[in-house]
């Protein structure tokens, strides 16, 4: 049964028997004071925080409406083997090379402190925890596959930050042909310009990027 969820630019119809939840990245290196981005790099992390709560709320609807919950982690392999040349010098570039050490270990490897989903949330033992090499959850992982082999068609996403690896996984799961809600204030970025940037990027060319909407115009779902 296909719900009309409101949404910018247009409504967004929603089938809720095979939709998935997709979570981006909210994990210590992002969004902890003792992780990575927060704890050495000294950056503001008020927004990234204050999203944790509300995407807890969206995760208990998701499981509430038996919506699958899937959750990505930007983490390298630890001797990073997985990490491209490209990325390796973007991120250099920055001045946070991936898998630079900080106090609570090294950042973005898999198996660290900072690949960990934030303790205020709990994925519950039959929800996936996928790794990812990209900044796009879809690349370098077999998530494109397992979605189609599962019947998914619609994808909810959220996560941090809003700008990088939130929008690199809209916008290629948009490319791969499945019908993509970004929820906007279940997003963060460091920087809340830049994340209202990204939202500005999805509703331009009068929706021919995509779909967003507010939390609430989903949990109303459960009111009908």
């Amino acid at each position: 049964m296909s719900h009309s969820i409101p949404a910018r630019p247009h409504p967004f119809d929603l089938d809720l028997e095979h939709a998935a939840l997709l979570v981006i990245d909210v994990q210590n290196d992002f969004c902890h004071p003792e992780g990575f981005c927060l704890g050495d790099l000294g950056l503001n992390g008020e927004s990234a925080q204050a999203v944790v709560e509300p995407i807890r709320r969206l995760v208990e609807w998701a499981r509430g409406h038996k919506v699958p919950v899937i959750w990505t982690l930007e983490a390298h392999q630890s001797d990073l083997s997985d990490l491209s040349p490209s990325k390796a010098v973007r991120y250099q570039n920055s001045g946070y090379p991936v898998g630079s050490e900080g106090k609570r270990g090294r950042f973005l490897v898999q198996g660290e402190f900072g690949a960990r989903v934030v303790p205020e949330l709990s994925p519950r033992d039959d929800e996936r925890i996928l790794p990812k090499p990209a900044q796009s959850v879809f690349i370098g992982t077999s998530l494109e596959t397992d979605l189609r082999e599962q019947g998914i068609t619609h994808l909810l996403l959220c996560g941090v930050t809003t700008q990088c690896c939130v929008l690199a996984s809209y916008r290629t799961a948009n490319d791969l042909g499945f019908f993509a809600l970004l929820v906007e204030n279940c997003c963060a970025a460091f920087d809340p310009r830049e994340h209202e940037a990204a939202i500005e990027v999805v509703t331009s060319e009068g929706g021919a990027l995509g779909w967003v909407a507010h939390s609430e115009a989903l949990f109303e779902l459960s009111s009908e």
